[in-house]
């Protein structure tokens, strides 16, 4: 019964995890690099001018915040709990930066098919047994 209960719980967990994780990294990163939005004629434009004393001080705020969230998280659980967020985190980079550099959400048809793409789906997917065994290892 453990395991069942423990699979419900990392797999909810994971969905969590990646929305979280994925918003709090946007915030971060288009904070710091420049983005782009496509224009009615196709062209790219830069999106919004971040570097103005606001948008040092909301970056530096999502910052703060993702650290807090990653204690949380290390405070409730344990460190795979942690590590399964972060890798979370760190996977969305590569196509959060494709995105801000090309204007476009990123589709099946779009989407780059470099090995660091390849490398972080898979390490993705690998953030779902290390949760998994880390809640598991938490209840024995």
């Amino acid at each position: 019964m453990d395991i069942l209960a423990c699979t419900f719980k990392a797999i909810v967990g994971y969905f969590i995890f990646m929305i979280v994780g994925t918003n709090l990294l946007g915030l971060i990163v288009r904070g710091f690099v420049p983005y782009y939005i496509k224009d009615e004629h196709g062209d790219l434009v830069i999106a919004e001018n971040k570097t103005s004393s606001k948008g040092i001080v909301l970056t530096l705020f999502f910052v703060i915040l993702t650290i807090f969230y990653l204690i949380v998280i290390y405070r409730y659980w344990n460190l795979g709990v942690v590590l399964s967020a972060a890798i979370l985190m760190i996977v969305r980079l590569p196509d959060l930066l494709f995105e801000m550099r090309t204007g476009e959400k990123l589709t099946a048809k779009n989407m780059p098919k470099r090995p660091i793409d390849l490398f972080c789906m898979v390490l993705g997917w690998a953030a779902l047994p290390i949760l998994w065994y880390s809640l598991y290892c938490e209840i024995r």
